[in-house]
């Protein structure tokens, strides 16, 4: 059934590679987050920074994952930069962050993606939703997606495409709206947000790190890329301009369109619109028609697009677990079906997940729910991931595929954000009138995490002790031909004479693709070590 090429084919140019990263940014959380975060800082000029920040913040992330990226060259993305950056004890930072990406941050972001796409479409047709009906419409949603990613990789990347020109396009009509609201042209009533400055500003710190969660999850695309990287084209030109640019573009199309927003709707009006603050904008502007039908159609169809981004972009990181030997009989699902050429068996396991996040959840404020509880654990290991980089740096400071080199002070930058957001959601705030206790969503994440840790421990370290199979050294190559210390402190026997011509001959081998095999004397012979680095 599956062909295991660990990158599959190169379908991802630069065109694909950029709309992977903005497709996913620009999906639900610009329409449905910015009244979520004007109720918790209290002010329009307070959220604009936010906004502001988190594209500086965010920006300085996506420089460490082009370095990552760069350097290992395979899907997987963050799975394998962990593993490089931190190996013992036997890959287990690698380990949880696939578990939590798999089990819980892709599933219960996508499902928490779906029913937006059904509330605005249901706004759009004029009924009222119970909770039941955007769900259902997200259903249908989250099952045409995964079929179409089952029938062909080109045509869902052409597809993501297309939804991403439409994605630019809304937010361009918004932002345009909004400036030619603001001269008095459109006959909108004009309001105060603006002229307040400051005032009303909250000085709640947990309502900060939850509005900042609610930020970075509208920002969190920027990563999407790196999970398919064994299928871009030319990855050292791509990569950078994909991701970075990704982030730049988003960064400013979301500071205008807050602008718009507040420019129309007023305060009151804003804050108790919750997921349809973009609905309540273009109805105001644009009058009934095209401002509560048309526009809402599109927006819906943008955050269909992200859930496409997600769809293909997770699918490819649980077939990279199975190939390395984090899930058990991995072999037989992962790969590549051989006539359809996409990871079916991967597939159809985040459909099957994504399910249960989607219709378990009792009718409220779910959306709130899923979004921290998925963050999280999102922001802990893209925190431990920046850091990576900058450890790479010193224990693979000749690696020959480090065409980029990032930042440092911005990686530190970011680095401190997701501490800040990992751990003042445990603060209790000053008041709490929200539907779930303050502390659901980081404790859920925590659980997931700390979870992990018993599936780690009878696949990582309980198995290879049974079998005599080392399912960890494959992230113990530091360099072509290169295996650090072993996990009792002693170094891998002396490679064989092949294998050092590999690694003299390095300079020579394309920085597209290295393909080879490292003859270890303790690896699984199920685990094949193709086009690595």
């Amino acid at each position: 059934m599956a062909d295991s090429s660990a990158g599959g084919r190169k379908n991802i140019g630069i065109v694909s590679a950029g709309a992977m990263g903005v497709s996913l940014m620009i999906g639900s959380g610009i329409f449905s987050t910015p009244a979520l975060i004007l109720r918790l800082v209290g002010s329009p000029a307070m959220a604009l920074v936010l906004w502001a920040l988190g594209a500086v913040v965010s920006f300085g992330g996506a420089t460490a994952f082009i370095e990552l990226g760069l350097m290992f060259r395979q899907n997987g993305g963050t799975m394998r930069f962990l593993a490089h950056a931190y190996p013992r004890p036997r890959v287990l930072l690698a380990y949880l962050f696939a578990w939590c990406m798999i089990v819980c941050i892709r599933p219960g972001a996508i499902a928490a993606n779906g029913p937006v796409v059904g509330k605005y479409w249901l706004y759009a047709a004029g009924i009222v939703d119970t909770g039941w009906r955007a769900r259902g419409i997200g259903f249908g949603c989250i099952t045409v997606i995964t079929a179409a990613n089952i029938l062909s990789a080109k045509w869902s990347l052409r597809v993501i495409n297309v939804l991403t020109a439409v994605k630019i396009l809304v937010l361009l009509v918004i932002v345009i709206a909004g400036i030619v609201a603001s001269t008095g042209v459109i006959g909108v009533p004009k309001n105060t947000n603006w002229s307040h400055g400051f005032r009303g500003t909250s000085g709640d710190a947990h309502s900060y790190s939850s509005a900042l969660t609610k930020v970075f999850w509208a920002y969190d695309g920027f990563t999407n890329l790196v999970y398919s990287l064994g299928e871009l084209r030319r990855p050292e030109r791509n990569l950078p301009w994909a991701v970075g640019g990704s982030v730049a573009v988003v960064g400013i199309l979301y500071m205008l369109a807050n602008v718009a927003f507040f420019f129309v709707v007023p305060l009151d009006v804003a804050i108790n619109s919750e997921e349809i603050l973009a609905a309540e904008f273009t109805n105001r502007v644009f009058g009934h028609f095209v401002g509560r039908v048309v526009l809402p159609v599109f927006i819906g169809l943008s955050v269909f697009g992200a859930i496409f981004s997600q769809t293909y972009g997770v699918a490819r990181l649980l077939d990279s677990a199975n190939m390395v030997g984090f899930v058990p009989m991995g072999r037989l699902l992962c790969g590549n079906h051989r006539r359809l050429q996409t990871p079916v068996a991967s597939l159809v396991i985040m459909y099957a997940l994504t399910l249960v996040y989607l219709l378990a959840p009792p009718p409220g404020r779910v959306f709130d729910l899923l979004v921290d509880f998925v963050q999280w654990s999102t922001w802990l290991f893209y925190g431990l991931a920046a850091a990576g980089a900058i450890v790479l740096r010193y224990t693979m400071p000749a690696c020959p595929l480090r065409t980029f080199k990032s930042f440092h002070p911005l990686n530190i930058l970011f680095i401190v954000f997701c501490v800040y957001i990992t751990v003042v959601p445990f603060i209790p705030p000053k008041t709490d009138d929200g539907q779930y206790p303050y502390y659901l969503s980081p404790l859920l994440g925590l659980i997931m995490t700390v979870a992990g840790l018993v599936p780690w421990y009878l696949r990582m370290v309980w198995w290879p002790k049974r079998t005599g199979v080392n399912l960890s050294v494959w992230a113990r190559v530091l360099d072509a031909g290169h295996v650090a210390a072993s996990e009792d402190g002693q170094n891998e026997p002396e490679q064989n004479n092949a294998e050092n011509k590999r690694r003299e001959n390095m300079d020579r081998l394309s920085t597209d693709t290295i393909s080879y095999e490292l003859p270890l004397p303790d690896l699984h012979r199920d685990i094949v070590l193709s086009e690595y680095l």
